[in-house]
This record gives C-alpha cells, sequence and structure tokens, in this order.
C-alpha cells in the first residue's frame, strides 16, 4: 500500500525522470510494491562514477562494454544513465572490456515489461504463465485463449523467455493489436507496459498484475531483462558504486496512481440497523475496505449527511436519510480519500444539518466536490496530484428534486443555491464549459453525475435511459476523460469513447437494497493512470450480503455480473 495518512485535496508526489535526455530511452521505473530500500534505489540521483586511472577525481573515465550475442535490445542511453551518466563505449573483444552486457549476469540494468492483455470487454481476468508457455510453444492447451498476439519488435527477447513461437503465435505491428484483439475472442496481446490503453485489459499473471501498485516489480516473470556483469576492476567498482539500484525500466511506479471510485453509499435504514447490531461502526466494509484503501485514490460517493442527532429509522421505504457521525469509521477503513456530494439526500434533515456536516468533513481532512455551503462552492473542482499525475473531480446533481419537506419539517431543495447549501445543480452548458477549461489545468478530467437512472415505468435500467445516455456523451465530448453515473442502484452499461470511458452507473456500495440480486451488487472500476494518461480500467464487483456487509463476488457471479453490463454496452 502507497497511501500515506494525507487527507490533503492536493497530493503531490514527484516523480523523478532519471533517463531525461537520453536520446528517447524508457524512463525508468521500479515495483510500486517493492521495499522502501528498492523503492529508493529507483529513486537516487544520477552518480558521478570515478573509475581507477581517471586523470582528474571529477572527470569519469570511459568504461568499456561488450555485448553478448543474446544481450536484448537495451538503449545506450538506458546503460549510460543506470552507470551514473558514465562515459560508455561499446568493445567487440572481451580484453578491452570493462563490463559485459548480456541476457544473464550480476547485476540487472534494464527491463522491459510484457503484459498480456484482451479486450476491454473481457471476462477474463488473468492466466498462469505456465498456461503462456503451453499455447506459445504449442504444446498445450486452454480454455482461457488459443491465439497469442506479440508486438512484433518483442519476438527476440520473448523467445529467450518463453522459448522459440509455435503456429500459434503470431506476431504484430503494435499499432494492429488492439483490432486484431477485437476480432478474436479467443486470443490475447502482448505488448509493453506503457503501451496499454483503455480499449484493452491488463490480465492477471500467476495473481500479479502490471496496473496494480502493490507490484514486486522485480518478481514480474514477462520482463526482457538485460544484466552487466564486471570484467574488471574498473567495472567492479562501476557497479559498486550504483550499489543496489533497481534496472531501469519502461516501468515506473512512480509515473503509476491507482484510482478506484465507488457508487452508492448511504449508511442509513438497514445498513445503519446492522452497524447498530454488530457493535462496529466499520461493519459494512469489514471485507471490501482494505482492497480499496490500497488504490493511491478512493473516492466514495456519499449520498447524505452525517447528523449528530440522527436517528436509525428502518421503516420501509423511508426516504430521508442521516448518518451518525460514527459510521465515517467505514469510510476511513476504505481509504477514503476524497467524497463526492452529488447525492439528492444531502439535506434530507435541513440545511443546518448540511453545513455541520461539511464542517465534519473538513475536520477530517476530506476534501468534497459536487456538494458544497452555496451553488459557487458546490460547482468548484478539487485537484488530486499524485505520483506526477493531476486529476481534476467535479460533479452535479441532475435528479434534484428541486423542492421537498425535509425530516426537519423544512422546505428544502437538494440543489445548493447563492444561499443555501446542496448538490451542485446540473446544468449541461455549464459543466461542458468547466471541463473545457479544466483540459488546460488538469492531465485528467473526471466528471460524475447523479442522473435520473429509472424508466418510465420506475425500473432501473441497465442501457442508460435516453436524456442520460446524451447528457453523458455530451460531457464526454467536452473533454472528459472518465465519465461516471452515481445515481445508480444497479449497474448499468459502459461505453469506450476515444481514450476515455463513460461509466453509466456504478451500482451500490455501502447501502441496503438487499431486495433484489442487481441491486445487491456493484461496480468498482479501478482505473490506471500511467505519466498522465488512462491506460486500464478494470471492474471489481461486490455483493451485499443480507446482514449488509459487502463481500467480493465468487468469479462465477462477477463473469455474470459482467456479461450483462457488457450485453448492453457499446464500444
Amino acid at each position: 500500500m502507497r497511501k500515506s495518512a494525507r487527507r490533503l485535496a492536493a497530493l503531490c508526489v514527484l516523480t523523478l525522470s532519471l533517463l531525461a535526455g537520453c536520446n528517447g530511452a524508457p524512463t525508468p521505473t521500479e515495483d510500486a510494491g517493492a521495499s522502501a530500500s528498492s523503492t529508493e534505489a529507483t529513486r537516487k540521483p544520477a552518480l558521478a562514477i570515478n573509475l581507477v586511472g581517471a586523470a582528474r577525481s571529477d572527470e569519469p573515465a570511459t568504461l568499456k562494454i561488450i555485448r553478448d550475442a543474446d544481450a536484448p535490445e537495451t538503449p545506450e542511453g538506458a546503460v549510460q544513465t543506470f552507470l551514473g551518466d558514465a562515459k560508455i563505449e561499446y568493445v567487440t573483444i572481451e580484453a578491452d572490456a570493462d563490463l559485459r552486457l548480456g541476457s544473464e549476469g550480476a547485476t540487472p540494468v534494464y527491463e522491459q515489461i510484457v503484459t498480456p492483455a484482451d479486450r476491454f470487454s473481457s471476462v477474463l481476468s488473468g492466466i498462469s504463465l505456465d498456461e503462456l508457455k503451453g499455447v506459445w510453444a504449442g504444446k498445450t492447451e486452454t480454455p482461457n485463449f488459443e491465439m497469442i498476439y506479440p508486438d512484433q519488435s518483442l519476438m527476440p527477447g520473448l523467445e529467450q523467455l518463453l522459448g522459440p513461437a509455435s503456429a500459434n503465435v503470431t506476431p504484430k505491428p503494435l499499432t494492429e493489436l488492439t483490432m486484431t484483439i477485437w476480432n478474436d475472442p479467443m486470443g490475447l496481446v502482448l505488448l509493453p507496459f506503457q503501451e496499454l490503453t483503455p480499449r484493452l485489459l491488463a490480465l492477471r499473471l500467476d495473481g500479479m498484475s502490471v496496473v496494480d501498485n502493490r507490484l514486486v516489480q522485480s518478481e514480474w516473470p514477462l520482463a526482457v531483462r538485460s544484466y552487466l556483469t564486471p570484467l574488471t576492476p574498473n567495472g567492479e567498482k562501476a557497479l559498486a558504486a550504483v550499489g543496489e539500484r533497481a534496472p531501469l525500466s519502461n516501468r515506473d511506479p512512480d509515473k503509476l496512481t491507482v484510482l478506484v471510485m465507488t457508487g452508492v453509499t448511504a449508511m442509513a435504514r438497514g445498513t445503519a440497523a446492522a452497524i447498530e447490531r454488530s457493535g462496529d461502526n466499520a461493519f459494512p466494509a469489514r471485507i471490501i475496505g482494505p482492497e480499496l484503501a490500497a488504490a493511491d485514490i478512493t473516492i466514495v460517493s456519499n449520498e447524505i449527511s452525517f447528523e449528530k442527532d440522527c436517528v436509525v429509522n428502518n421503516t420501509l421505504n423511508n426516504l430521508l436519510l442521516c448518518s451518525k457521525p460514527e459510521y465515517y469509521a467505514a469510510l476511513e477503513f476504505s481509504g477514503v480519500d476524497a467524497v463526492g456530494l452529488s447525492g439528492n439526500h444531502q439535506n434530507d434533515f435541513g440545511y443546518a444539518n448540511m453545513l455541520e456536516s461539511l464542517e465534519f468533513y473538513k475536520e477530517k481532512g476530506i476534501p468534497t466536490y459536487a456538494g458544497g455551503a452555496n451553488d459557487k462552492e458546490a460547482l468548484a473542482p478539487i485537484f488530486i496530484e499524485d505520483h506526477g499525475n493531476k486529476l481534476a473531480f467535479l460533479g452535479a446533481n441532475q435528479y434534484g428534486p428541486a423542492s421537498y419537506t425535509s425530516g426537519t419539517g423544512e422546505v428544502v431543495s437538494a440543489w445548493a443555491g447563492p444561499d443555501n447549501p446542496g448538490s451542485a445543480p446540473f446544468n449541461l452548458e455549464q459543466m461542458s464549459a468547466a471541463i473545457r477549461e479544466l483540459r488546460s489545468q488538469a492531465d485528467l478530467v473526471l466528471a460524475e453525475v447523479q442522473h435520473t437512472e429509472f424508466d418510465a415505468a420506475g425500473a432501473y435500467t441497465i442501457a442508460p435511459i435516453p436524456q442520460q445516455e446524451s447528457d453523458f456523451e455530451a460531457l464526454k465530448a467536452a473533454g472528459a476523460d472518465i465519465v461516471t453515473g452515481v445515481q445508480a442502484h444497479a449497474p448499468q452499461a459502459v461505453e469506450l469513447r476515444g481514450d476515455g470511458i463513460i461509466l453509466y452507473g456504478l451500482g451500490n456500495l455501502y447501502f441496503d437494497q438487499t431486495w433484489s440480486w442487481r441491486t445487491r451488487t456493484g461496480l468498482i472500476p479501478r482505473h490506471a493512470i500511467y505519466d498522465g494518461r488512462l491506460i486500464n480500467t478494470e471492474f471489481l464487483v461486490t455483493v451485499i450480503e443480507p446482514d449488509m456487509q459487502l463481500r467480493w463476488a465468487t468469479p462465477e457471479e462477477r463473469i455474470g455480473v459482467l456479461k450483462t453490463i457488457f450485453e448492453s454496452s457499446r464500444w
């Protein structure tokens, strides 16, 4: 887990780029989940290597390197940077060399992380290395895939790792891989990590994932690595000066942000009663909370306010909702970093109580958006910067209602106004303009809407209703990278647009709708953002148990939920 105890609206992690000015060499990397020592090694400044026999101590002598015939392709700039910007000369005679560069050796100097991937709409979550090797060699079969399509530039290194390729392997240019895999439901692609896009789904390999910030990168088995071995005292001194620095790589954890966003949270009614019965204020989150907290940024959409005088009311169809402040423990256990307030129940117990709830968030150090003490505050975006990625979040409530009677007898609006708190009022033109303005201020813009989700018959729909679809597509066209519907009480369809994604509805998180299978299930998108762009989205699937505690879906349940959603989705 890389998440710190910080609770700030702007999270700043400086990204070190060791390869700047190194002839376009790939950026360095080390595993996000590696030990502190190996992570620190990645971030050390370049070293000046002063070798034996140097004419001046501040002018490093030239290091002579010989390449083995089987040495993986390694940019010369990468080796130079790894050795602390030492002067490098490649030689052809081993007797003249200080270091040997090859596919084996004492010190890993460069690695290219290769990622197995399927089309985004796949329900396959992972494969094993044995499966991959078996199909690659044409020796075994698996029900998961039949063909492998590698980026053709990776073939020399992959054949070193996996052996000679069989007829099951068809190399393709990198630019053709996405189209190829979408046309072959029984294929998978192999491509460099940094070339992932939202139209591809990074597959787990032996339970590990390249888009997981906890990956111990040195343990990733599908990596083409080159090594340096010392041949002279000068070579030994050069490697000793480097120390335990991790190899330079095409996957830099200092550029990777893992973001999770969640659906409806309203810890009231049956959920509140379950918390009271359990005596555990974090009861709903006990099983799934740690996985949410493991993300770098965790966003929760909380539809209702925390009220110090809240009384549990589990009356059937009660629609005036509040949470006791003690229930915040469930959000804290889930690692919440910011809260969206576009929900239409913020003022259920009056304006004064919502203002107190806003102060409660401030006391906890939790930034909020899509709701506020007035309409100006509610419409303002927040910015979160993590691992060099700057993200802008904004949201609004399309549903309303414009006027209703609160639990205190006060006539209120769900929408914030010039002089009253509430959720941000939705105006498509205004929100689109805000998104266009934010494009120049952030790497990614994330827009969310509390929208009408049910059809004319009052039924929750899988496909978006026409107005919802039109509004969300307009926000995407305005420049939002990710558009999310946070109103849905059952998962809705997904749409890929350009380099981004529309999630029409995520379903319930911490809420009590256990009366149907669809309302018991929820989607938690886990977005991987690398070097300022969205590269991957995977769906975690949750199930609300009758006792109101959430658990992870079984593999069979997960596949069923995703197939249902994908059948109504558009690509």
